[in-house]
């Protein structure tokens, strides 16, 4: 009996594992056009540069080590993302009814996030570096010879973005909140955590929740810089997921308000043949690929605060019209400084058509 069940979850392993490979196959595919004009045939991946996958996706490989890693990875993250949820409604509950500050009781939820962020990537095999890089040169040439790297105090954090397990690791580096889009909310479990963690969710569709989005930001920002809370929002200025070799043009959000901001740049091996960036890829189908991989290296550099300066605005006033402007634009050059990442002006609009002519194997040119 015991070999009948063993053989029926292997059969039922191996079919989920299909189903997900050929999901995912679809963000590998060859796609091209025939340009109207030139009739030239034109590759449409160069077009997106930032959103095309660039790990590989073997069948074979992914087949017979997601056979061995998947239930591993799968059934350890579930028990520690369930046994997360339970804490975390147990803390609300004595929260209410212990009379205790708030500073005191954001002191205790950073303590349990960093243990279970601990768990989380350590299950999901994640081997996390430091990568130390010296930023002070970079910084001088932005933002002046003189710029003072001992003042610390900032009212946000700020990441590039690569994906569902780089929110993780920052979680995990700088205990936070963020900002997420809307469908996030209905995420089975992941969209509990969020709300859970008092994320903020933006509806990418509506001018109203954009600019309801800045006055919560600033709210937040106000609050962390005078040390009112301890766990501050994170953003991710791109607005989007890339394929973690390029950097997008920031969104105004982390800058309208011109307050000192604290970045953190995730790394990818380059060299690896699987990694985390999820380009254009669904998160989720993302995450579920990994779960078919061992482990993946992932670095973060963490950087000084960043303040707008008065030599920013003279020296580099032709990035942008206005402060915030500039001072967005000057934070990506350190980042692809820094970073080494390519600079690349599109955003999630570029991203999410790249993705729907994948699904769909055909492009429309405009």
């Amino acid at each position: 009996m015991l070999f009948y069940l063993c053989f029926a979850y292997m059969i039922i392993q191996f079919i989920i594992i299909n189903l997900l490979y050929f999901k995912i196959k679809v963000y590998y595919s060859p796609l091209t056009y025939k340009d109207k004009i030139t009739g030239k045939i034109i590759d449409v991946h160069k077009l997106y540069e930032p959103f095309q996958a660039k790990d590989e996706l073997v069948y074979w490989k992914l087949i017979t080590v997601g056979m061995i890693f998947f239930p591993i990875k799968f059934f350890s993250i579930l028990f520690i993302i369930l046994l997360f949820i339970i804490q975390q409604y147990i803390y609300k509950y004595f929260s209410k009814i212990f009379s205790m500050n708030r500073i005191t009781l954001e002191k205790y939820e950073i303590k349990i996030i960093r243990i279970f962020i601990w768990l989380f990537y350590h299950a999901s095999m994640i081997n996390l570096k430091e990568k130390k890089v010296n930023c002070e040169d970079v910084y001088k040439k932005y933002l002046g010879p003189d710029y003072d790297f001992k003042d610390d105090k900032y009212s946000l954090l700020i990441s590039n973005h690569l994906g569902f397990y780089e929110v993780i690791i920052n979680l995990y580096l700088h205990p936070s909140n963020f900002i997420a889009k809307k469908e996030i909310s209905t995420f089975p479990l992941f969209g509990t955590i969020t709300k859970l963690l008092n994320c903020i969710f933006v509806d990418r569709k509506s001018e109203t929740s954009r600019k309801d989005i800045l006055k919560e930001i600033y709210q937040r920002q106000i609050q962390c810089y005078n040390q009112e809370i301890l766990i501050p929002l994170l953003v991710y200025p791109e607005g989007t997921t890339t394929c973690g070799r390029n950097i997008l043009k920031f969104k105004k959000g982390a800058f309208a308000f011109l307050l000192p901001i604290k970045p953190c740049i995730i790394n990818i091996n380059q060299a690896d043949k699987h990694h985390l960036a999820s380009g254009c890829q669904d998160m989720l189908l993302n995450a579920f690929k990994f779960f078919c991989y061992s482990y993946v290296d992932m670095y973060y550099i963490n950087m000084p605060v960043i303040r707008p300066t008065e030599y920013m605005y003279e020296n580099y006033k032709h990035l942008g019209k206005e402060k915030w402007e500039i001072y967005a634009e000057v934070t990506r050059k350190i980042y692809s400084e820094i970073g080494g990442l390519k600079e690349w002006n599109q955003g999630y609009r570029e991203s999410h058509r790249y993705g729907q002519s994948l699904i769909k194997g055909k492009y429309e040119q405009d």
